[in-house]
Formats: structure tokens, C-alpha cells, sequence
């Protein structure tokens, strides 16, 4: 009981200083009428769009809540305590419950991004540090937010269940049957989770590429105007895209991965209680856990350190919070790791999860200096740029696929190290214990690396709303460091939370036993249909990306003509419309055409995006479960895995490339010469639809397949 009241503890505070730095924000700036104006405008924008996904998400789960009543209450059968019935119903609670969280995190971290950038602009007038700390504490009110109600809403299915059917006080083989039932629940909960994610991602990432394609094609390149011109009739679509893309979509992202590796943490340790004395079993189920909740209390630390003045650079204090949150976690879990497995196996976990912690960090700072100009390929990708927009876009593509090596080679070393050292623990599976606690130091840090992300919408909509208020310049400069500080938090960010969504996915294929009541072989990759079914797992990782490239790119054809169609009637020299400076062009018209080209055909790729695992999953079953009950359960596994390193390399990839493209845009100004400006902005179109569709939509894809899979796989020893 000590371990659950210290989670609880934990997770409250966290959730608790979320809710305070959220009320903070902003308090006693004066906005000024203007920018009251515009935020408002921008907010509201948002809002109607978030609503419409949400709408989208309510039909989604309209449609699986019926199926998982349907599922649990007939095939899974009744469970120690609880009876048919009922467990179809929990099913059903805990997955509505997951897609109504979801969707009030993507609101809240939308709101606060919106919020913050406002602030942030305000507060440029008066310091840099002012701005850097408005920006980097609305950052962190999300991460704490989305770690912490992700544990509350887990706590909250399984605490509420268990104490129902009185847990607390039957015999302890009881309890445990009854914990490990509730727990066959849980993935329903991030079923629901993962599904409204999908909606929110893939609308999100199709405005945001769509209205940015739409605003720098049209309106900087064909039409001759200045980055974020007020003239541009597409340029608030592109500030909200910012939020609902980026903001939204990077925080039911890191949802889906801490809800996700909860409930992996939970089913493992839960499948261990069987093994050793009481009390000892229990402090290694619950190790994992309470290791990742000193996370929350590192977070804390870490983003109240960051300040720094106009002398210095804003990235330096960034890093030095990561280093904070770093070193505070890693305190954490050696104390817990002394406290709950003592001498037997403390420090050798220890080490699992420094591994685990040191992989993802170095990856995070490849991933920073992949667009350092002292260091990386940046300065060799705009000497390419000046010999041709295509050479400038395949070298960028070039540097994103070698980019996406390093991190894999850093997992793989890490991963192993840590099975390794678990395995000589001498705890029971002492190797998958080694690579969990490897994983949740992992997303120890993660609510951290969420800040540093959105930092990154944040910083680039208070640029944007300085070229449509005019404020002092003193602002509109500390406003564009911020803005490229921005990019280079977000550079190390994104790759972060890559790996760490990879390696839950891919860990979910481990805790698969531990919802089966027959327990599958090794999985034979020699096997046909083992290899087929990860052949298909790359497969739909790969057409899902394609398609939500496809989206954004057809989205932002059909904005780029409206923003064409409002600036036809001036006169052109040279061929490009001569505007004049007092010209306010229509920006709802371009606001609801891109709300409505991103709600297009929405709704099937995220249903067969779910329903790719479940479909092999029920094929696998009706042909091999007379001749092998083990196959279609292998092949699952192998469908999970596969599918996770694909998208962790598709994602990866993406990233990469988009932040190099995307930092030689930054680089290219439009009194230089006409060729390199238009290759800088070809290349940053690629890596719109790469990093800001494309590569989301492969990351998320693969934790939904793994839930799917964990959702299925009770049903596949039937």
C-alpha cells in the first residue's frame, strides 16, 4: 500500500503544480486590445476545429464502444469477480473514458499553446527571460498534464473497479486474480485513447501542412510577400495550424505513449505477482512505476531552472533544464531501486534505466546538432540549394535517412544492455524487467522533452502574431530568437519522443503473454506466416504515412487556389500581384477551407489503421488455431514489432529532414538571390508534408497498432 500512495502522491502534486503553472500564465501582462483581438480570433478558430474532431471522435467511439461490450461480455467470458455482463460494460466505460481524455488534453494543450504565445510576445517587450519562461512553463503545465491525468485515468478505471469488488479485502490470491482481470481491461482504455489520437493527429497535421504549404507557396512565393504578412489571406489558417497540428497533436501523442506504457507496465508487472514471496514480487511489479513517477517531481525541477537574459542563449537553458530533469530522475530510480529490490538487483536496474535515459537523450542532442551550422550538414545543404531546388530537397531526404541511423543504433545498444544487465539480476524475468525500467526512465523525462516541443508552437506563433500586431522591435527580435530557439528544442524533442513511442510499441509485444491465459512460444520468424505478418506490419505503417502525406498536399492545393483567386485582381509587375500595404484579405474563407480539406475523408485511414491488426489478428486465428493455438499470437507479435521499428525509422526519417529543410528555410532571405530563396522554399514544402504529416502520423500509428494488439490478444487463447 505504500507503493500505490506514493504514485498517488507523486502524480497529484504533479497535476496539482500543472493546474497552477497553467493559472500563472499570463497573469498580469497587459495584452493590449489588438493582440486581445487576435489571440481571441485565433483561439476561436481553433476551438471550432478541435470541436469537429472531437464530433469525429465521438462517432469513432460510437462504433468500437458497442463492439468491445460485445467482445469482452461473450468471448473473454467472466473473470474471478466479475461477470459477463459487467465486464463488457467496464470495457466499454474505460474506452469512452480514454477518448474523453484524450480529447481534454489535445483542448488543454491547444489553449495553453494559444495563451502562450500571446503572453510571449507581451512579454518579449519587456525581457527575453520573461519570454523564455512564459514559454517554457505553458510547456511544462502540458507535459505535467498529459503524464498525470494519463495515471489518474488509469488509477481511476482499475482503483475504482478493484475497491467495487472489494480487492482491498480478499486474500491475496483473490485480489490477484481480480487485479489481473480488471487489468485485461486497460487496454480497452487506450484502445479509446489511441482512436481519438488518431482522429485529432491526422486532422491536426493535414491543416497545419495544408495551410503552411498554402501560405508559403501562394502567398511568399508566387505572390512576393514577406513571411507571415498580414496580407496573406492564408496566414491565420497557418498560425492555427501551428496549435491544432503541432500543440494538439504532439499532446495526445505523448498521451497515447504514457497511457500505453502504463498499461504494459501494469500487465507485466501484474504476470510477475506469480513468481517469489508477496511483499518482494509486489516491489518489483511496482518498481517500473514509481521509478517514472519521480519523473513528474524532475519535470517540476527542470522546467523552473530554465531563465536566461539577452546575453546569452536561450538554448543553453533549455539544456540545462534537461540536464536537471535528467539528473533528478536518475535519483529517483536509485532510490527506488534500493527501496523496493534492495541489494539483490538495485544497481543493476539502475544501470537498465541509465541506459534506457542516456539512448533517448543522445539521440535528442544527434537530432540538435543535425542542424547546427558549426557541426552538421546544414552549411553543405544550402550550397546544394544553390544549384537546384531538386538537389537541395534529395540531399535534405539524404541527411533524414542517414539522421535516422544513429538513433536506432543508440536503442539497440541500450535495449540490449539492459535486458542484459536485468537478465543477470537474478529477479524473476529479470530481462524484460531490465528493458521496462529501461523504457520508463524513458518517459521519465518525456513530460519535459513535451515542454521543449511545445515550446516550438509557442515561439513560432509569437513570431507570427509580431508581424500582425507591430510591436516594438525590441519585441518582433527577441520574438525571432525565441522562434529559433524553437526549432532547435523542437529538433530534440520530436526525435525523443520518437524513440521513446518506438520502444513502448515495440515492449507491447512482450507484455502479449501477460494477457494470454496460454502463454505463446518464441516467436519463429522462420515461420511463413510469422514473416508474412510482419511484412504486413511494415506494410501498413508505410501506406498510413503515405496517405496522410497525401492529405496535407491535397488539402494545401485547394487553399493555395483560394489564396490565388483573392489576390487576382491587382495589377502585377513582373508577374506578381502588386498589394497594397492597408489590403485585408478574407481569412475566414481560407480558415474554413482548411478546417474543411482536413476533416476530408478522415474517418477511413484511421479505421483501417485499427483495423489492420485486428483483421490479421481474426484471419490468423480461423486458419492456425486448430494446427498451432501459438501461430496467429506470433504473428502478432511479429506484426507489433515490425510495424514499431518501421515507424520509428519512417518518423525519424521524416523529423530529420524536415528540421534540416526546414532550418535552411530560415537560413535563405529574399534580398539574396532569386534561386536560392525559391530552392529554400521548395525544400521547406517537403518538409511540411514529411515532418508535419507524414512523420506524426507513422509515429502513432505504431502504438496503435500495439494497442490493438493487447486489446486482441486475450481473445486469441480462446
Amino acid at each position: 500500500m505504500t507503493e500505490l500512495g506514493l504514485l498517488i502522491f507523486l502524480h497529484t502534486s504533479g497535476l496539482v503544480f500543472a493546474l497552477v503553472l497553467g493559472s500563472w500564465l499570463g497573469r498580469g501582462l497587459p495584452l493590449g486590445a489588438e493582440l486581445h483581438r487576435l489571440g481571441g480570433a485565433i483561439g476561436r478558430a481553433a476551438d471550432v476545429f478541435l470541436v469537429q474532431e472531437f464530433r469525429v471522435t465521438a462517432l469513432v467511439v460510437g462504433v468500437l464502444a458497442p463492439v468491445a461490450f460485445a467482445l469482452y461480455s461473450t468471448l473473454l467470458g467472466p473473470a474471478p469477480g466479475l461477470g459477463t455482463l459487467e465486464t463488457g460494460f467496464w470495457a466499454a466505460v474505460a474506452l469512452a473514458l480514454g477518448a474523453a481524455t484524450a480529447c481534454l488534453v489535445a483542448r488543454v494543450g491547444t489553449r495553453l499553446a494559444v495563451r502562450a504565445s500571446l503572453s510571449s510576445l507581451s512579454s518579449a517587450g519587456h525581457s527575453l527571460d520573461r519570454a523564455l519562461v512564459v514559454s517554457m512553463r505553458a510547456g511544462g503545465a502540458v507535459g505535467l498534464f498529459v503524464e498525470t491525468i494519463s495515471f489518474v485515468a488509469i488509477g481511476l478505471v482499475f482503483g475504482l473497479l478493484f475497491a467495487m469488488k472489494g480487492g482491498f479485502r480478499l486474500a491475496p490470491a483473490e485480489a490477484l486474480a481480480l487485479a489481473r482481470a480488471i487489468a485485461l481491461l486497460l487496454p480497452a482504455h487506450a484502445l479509446g485513447a489511441v482512436a481519438a489520437a488518431l482522429v485529432i493527429q491526422r486532422g491536426g497535421a493535414t491543416y497545419h501542412a495544408a495551410s503552411d504549404l498554402a501560405a508559403d507557396q501562394a502567398g511568399e512565393r508566387d505572390a512576393g510577400l514577406e513571411h507571415d504578412d498580414p496580407r496573406n489571406p492564408a496566414v491565420i489558417a497557418d498560425l492555427v495550424g501551428d496549435h491544432v497540428g503541432k500543440a494538439a497533436g504532439r499532446t495526445t501523442d505523448l498521451y497515447v505513449t504514457a497511457t500505453a506504457s502504463t498499461v504494459i507496465a501494469l500487465l507485466i508487472g501484474i504476470g510477475l505477482l506469480g513468481a517469489g514471496d508477496g511483499r518482494a514480487t509486489l516491489a518489483i511489479a511496482a518498481f517500473p512505476l514509481i521509478a517514472r513517477a519521480f519523473g513528474v517531481v524532475a519535470t517540476g525541477f527542470g522546467v523552473m531552472v530554465v531563465r536566461s537574459d539577452d546575453s546569452l542563449s536561450p538554448v543553453s537553458a533549455l539544456w540545462r533544464g534537461q540536464v536537471t530533469t535528467a539528473v533528478i530522475s536518475l535519483a529517483g530510480l536509485f532510490g527506488a531501486a534500493h527501496w523496493l529490490i534492495g541489494d539483490a538487483g538495485s544497481v543493476r536496474l539502475f544501470w537498465a534505466g541509465a541506459f534506457g535515459l542516456a539512448a533517448a537523450s543522445i539521440t535528442a542532442h544527434v537530432a540538435r546538432l543535425q542542424i547546427d551550422r558549426r557541426v552538421g550538414p546544414l552549411r553543405e545543404l544550402i550550397e546544394t540549394q544553390r544549384v537546384s531546388e531538386s538537389a537541395g530537397v534529395g540531399f535534405g531526404l539524404g541527411s533524414g535517412l542517414g539522421a535516422a541511423a544513429w538513433p536506432l543504433v543508440a536503442l539497440a545498444l541500450a535495449l540490449g544492455g539492459a535486458w542484459f544487465v536485468g537478465a543477470s539480476s537474478a529477479l524473476p524475468a529479470g530481462g524484460l524487467l531490465g528493458a521496462l525500467t529501461a523504457l520508463m526512465m524513458m518517459a521519465a523525462s518525456a513530460p519535459y522533452l513535451l515542454a521543449l516541443a511545445t515550446f516550438d508552437p509557442v515561439a513560432d506563433g509569437a513570431r507570427g502574431v509580431s508581424s500582425l500586431v507591430s510591436p516594438s522591435e525590441d519585441a518582433q527580435r527577441r520574438a525571432a530568437r525565441l522562434d529559433d530557439t524553437g526549432l532547435s528544442a523542437s529538433a530534440a524533442a520530436q526525435a525523443y519522443l520518437i524513440v521513446t513511442g518506438g520502444v513502448t510499441a515495440a515492449l507491447a509485444a512482450s507484455a502479449l503473454p501477460a494477457a494470454m491465459t496460454q502463454a505463446p512460444r518464441a516467436v519463429d520468424l522462420l515461420s511463413p506466416a510469422v514473416a508474412m505478418s510482419g511484412a504486413l506490419g511494415l506494410a501498413t505503417v508505410l501506406a498510413y504515412a503515405g496517405s496522410a502525406a497525401r492529405a496535407g498536399t491535397r488539402g494545401a492545393r485547394g487553399v493555395a487556389q483560394e489564396v490565388e483567386r483573392q489576390l487576382r485582381g491587382f495589377p502585377r509587375d513582373k508577374g506578381r500581384p502588386q498589394i497594397p500595404a492597408d489590403y485585408t484579405p478574407s481569412y475566414r474563407t481560407c480558415v474554413e477551407l482548411t478546417a474543411r480539406a482536413a476533416l476530408h475523408r478522415l474517418i477511413p485511414p484511421v479505421a483501417l489503421g485499427l483495423a489492420a491488426p485486428l483483421g490479421l489478428a481474426v484471419v490468423l486465428w480461423l486458419l492456425f488455431r486448430a494446427r498451432d493455438a501459438s501461430l496467429p499470437a506470433q504473428a502478432l507479435a511479429a506484426f507489433v514489432v515490425v510495424a514499431a521499428l518501421t515507424g520509428m525509422a519512417t518518423a525519424l526519417t521524416g523529423h530529420s529532414t524536415k528540421s534540416i529543410l526546414a532550418a535552411a528555410r530560415r537560413g535563405a532571405r529574399r534580398t539574396g538571390p532569386a534561386r536560392d530563396f525559391e530552392a529554400a522554399l521548395a525544400g521547406d514544402a517537403v518538409a511540411d508534408v514529411l515532418g508535419n504529416a507524414a512523420a506524426p502520423a507513422a509515429q502513432l500509428l505504431t502504438k496503435a497498432i500495439a494497442v490493438v494488439a493487447l486489446v486482441v490478444a486475450p481473445f486469441l487463447s480462446r
